[in-house]
């Protein structure tokens, strides 16, 4: 079976991938949701954790006080655990709010059949053309796991509900979530 450029089975479910992530971003967009860096890391750490830290190393749930470096000491193991440890977020230099608006952006963008280029990406968070072009491929890369990866997760808050009649990864399915699309837009001019 041939394999799309995001490594998606068929053109049909990369298209059901990348419309199902766009209809689950905040109505208001991701700035709105999301408009501090404390709001991010919150968000973060809420869907990294949902049952509270685990020690990556021990498995355990015993950890002293946040240290002013962002870590928590395992008491178990000693270990120092992050929120981003072992993510694509680990030793990362930006605010965890660029990486939540550029994957918003990506998703807008993949839904509608471009990707932003190097240049708009340097250009519009400020950085190093390198620094843009990594940062996108990486990002990318990571939105294209399963309901977008631990960075979907973060961004996407809205619940979309496949009806029972449709199956997964079918022709219908996209058919249904380019008719919900539609009707979004509808309802965002008043028709």
């Amino acid at each position: 079976m041939a394999m799309t450029k995001n490594g998606f089975p068929n053109a049909t479910l990369e298209q059901i991938h990348w419309l199902s992530l766009y209809l689950r971003l905040p109505a208001g967009g991701v700035a709105e949701e999301f408009p501090t860096e404390s709001a991010c890391e919150d968000r973060f750490r809420q869907i990294r954790w949902p049952d509270g830290l685990i020690c990556p190393v021990c498995s355990k749930k015993d950890f002293g006080n946040l240290t002013s470096e962002k870590f928590y000491p395992c008491r178990n193991c000693k270990t120092q655990v992050s929120d981003t440890s072992g993510t694509i977020l680990h030793r990362r230099r930006l605010d965890l709010g660029v990486y939540f608006l550029l994957s918003a952006e990506i998703v807008r963008y993949e839904t509608a059949r471009s990707i932003p280029s190097g240049h708009d990406i340097k250009d519009r968070f400020g950085l190093a053309y390198a620094t843009a072009v990594r940062l996108k491929k990486n990002v990318t890369r990571a939105l294209t796991e399963v309901d977008g990866g631990l960075l979907g997760r973060c961004i996407c808050v809205r619940d979309l509900t496949l009806p029972q009649d449709i199956d997964f990864g079918s022709d219908d399915h996209l058919i249904w979530l380019q008719g919900e699309d539609q009707r979004r837009r509808w309802r965002s001019v008043g028709i």
